[in-house]
């Protein structure tokens, strides 16, 4: 079932987007997705999938959805948001569960001045906690690309 609802948020988001984001890095390696105002100019939605295609074993899919809130008059943006993996995550501190599950994240990013019109280039960090048997904290990063307003 939460399977088919990522699915589902994900491939509704693209008529309220207001950009399209491609991100390396934390929680699945390769991920895209679409961001979305929720507060105009201060607070955004964010839904993505993804996949893990740096494991040993079977690549790991997964999706999230995060809640971003902007730092008037700069660049900085943080958040919080859930993820969920049907196996192992991107993490530097600590990896996801082999076996995937749910987890959740902090965003805190910030969005790199290159003058392109329409195309921004963004860093974030993600501290990460790993719901399971044993919960485990895990530390992430991303680079990325946002492709829209």
């Amino acid at each position: 079932m939460r399977k088919w609802l990522i699915l589902l948020v994900l491939l509704l988001s693209p008529a309220f987007a207001q950009s399209v984001q491609v991100t390396a890095g934390s929680p699945f390696g390769i991920n895209a997705g679409v961001r979305f105002p929720l507060v105009p100019f201060l607070v955004d939605g964010r839904v993505y999938g993804g996949a893990n295609l740096f494991t040993s074993g079977p690549a790991s899919l997964g999706g999230g959805a995060d809640v971003l809130v902007s730092v008037p008059l700069t660049d900085l943006y943080a958040g919080a948001g859930l993820f969920y993996a049907s196996g192992t995550t991107v993490s530097l501190v600590a990896q996801g569960s082999s076996s995937g599950g749910l987890g959740a994240r902090g965003v805190v990013g910030t969005y790199l001045n290159v003058g392109l019109p329409l195309i921004g280039f963004f860093v974030e960090v993600h501290p990460m906690l790993f719901f399971g048997g044993s919960s485990t904290f895990g530390l992430g990063a991303a680079v990325g690309v946002n492709i829209g307003f």
